[in-house]
């Protein structure tokens, strides 16, 4: 699964805006978004984000991100297109009026268009108040959306599918999630980062946690649900092999003057070694060292060729020397491992690894 192209209609700065991520008409591997502040860049993210959930083949209400206290981006925009390539095949993923869809002239091209999708979520949005709460969990918000009545007409809803027959992703998508396969090598996924969420916290554990991976066609990522401390912890535990090749690919590539020394398992933390012999723990790693480590790690245990990487603000906290280094970590993963990357940034740094192709300038294109 690789993104192409994404079309915009009326949605904040973007009146009426094609954003092509492709060169020479060819799919790119590495993209980056530059731009000032309030160019866009967030905004593209999410709505990559959230239509690509339009591929899940029932897709209910419990795959829609939902922020309290922000609108969900859906509806936020009148019209959106998003093509993808899928099986060597384009895929239209739309959210609005199927009058606005752009057809390319091959006639080679899928469409799946969610047309009531904006007001469901519109509905739900009203009818929860939007106040901070502590415990704002994924299973509170499940059981909301279930004495919703909105939640029972998302199966009613206007969609229309259009020639996804020659697509054999989807169908492989829709045979494991429905329990007819066990097969999930291949899935495509979108893997999303938000710049003020990669942080490693001091979450304390009673026994020996479980990292269990299940097959989601979107994940945000979440210093809760993905604690890089739970994951190393466990990995040890029941994959030492594993878990030792990670830890020598770290302290070789990813952290400076700073190594992972042990499992403290006793008392459930990971240790890090300084170097002048000194040892911490795992989330008294500075703001710019936990960042390049979540998103390295996340990327070895997840990235494969079907895989697309949402990175917001690459740079965020990251000293002169860390963006060299985790665009090196990010250059040489997709190299290995295949998938597709866009980030956004700010840095000049960044913006250097882009000089022949994938740099999207967006402060030209809509300021």
């Amino acid at each position: 699964m690789k993104i192409l192209r994404l079309y915009i209609k009326n949605c904040g700065i973007f009146k009426d805006t094609l954003i092509d991520f492709t060169h020479e008409g060819v799919y790119q591997n590495m993209i980056c978004l530059s731009g000032v502040n309030g160019s866009g860049k967030t905004t593209i993210m999410e709505l990559i984000f959230n239509m690509i959930n339009f591929i899940h083949p029932n897709l209910s209400a419990q795959e829609i991100a939902f922020d309290r206290l922000k609108p969900n981006i859906l509806t936020r925009v009148e019209f959106a297109q998003l093509d993808l390539l899928i099986d060597q095949k384009v895929l239209s993923l739309v959210i609005g009026h199927p009058q606005y869809k752009i057809e390319e002239s091959s006639g080679n091209q899928s469409f799946i268009i969610e047309n009531d999708l904006k007001n469901l979520i519109l509905n739900f949005e009203n009818t929860i108040v939007k106040i901070p709460q502590d415990n704002d969990s994924i299973e509170i918000r499940f059981e909301q959306l279930k004495r919703l009545r909105s939640g029972e007409d998302f199966l009613k809803r206007e969609v229309y599918r259009e020639n996804l027959d020659n697509l054999p992703s989807l169908l492989k998508i829709e045979s494991f999630l429905s329990g007819e396969s066990t097969d999930e090598n291949g899935l495509p996924f979108v893997y999303l980062f938000n710049p003020n969420d990669r942080e490693i916290l001091d979450i304390r554990y009673t026994s020996i946690p479980k990292f269990e991976t299940k097959y989601q066609l979107t994940h945000r990522y979440s210093p809760k649900k993905d604690d890089l401390k739970k994951i190393l912890i466990y990995y040890d535990y029941a994959y030492p092999i594993k878990f030792e090749e990670f830890k020598n690919w770290v302290n070789k590539f990813v952290l400076i003057d700073k190594k992972i020394a042990e499992i403290d398992r006793p008392n459930f933390q990971v240790l890090i070694k300084t170097k002048s012999e000194n040892t911490h723990t795992l989330d008294l790693l500075s703001t710019g060292e936990q960042s390049i480590l979540i998103v390295a790690s996340q990327l070895y245990f997840s990235a494969s060729n079907n895989a697309l990487f949402l990175i917001d603000e690459v740079d965020q906290s990251l000293h002169p020397e860390f963006q060299e280094k985790i665009m090196e970590l990010l250059i040489q993963l997709q190299k290995d491992k295949g998938f597709q990357i866009l980030v956004s940034s700010h840095s000049d740094i960044v913006w250097s690894k882009f000089e022949n192709q994938g740099l999207i300038d967006l402060t030209e294109m809509v300021l």
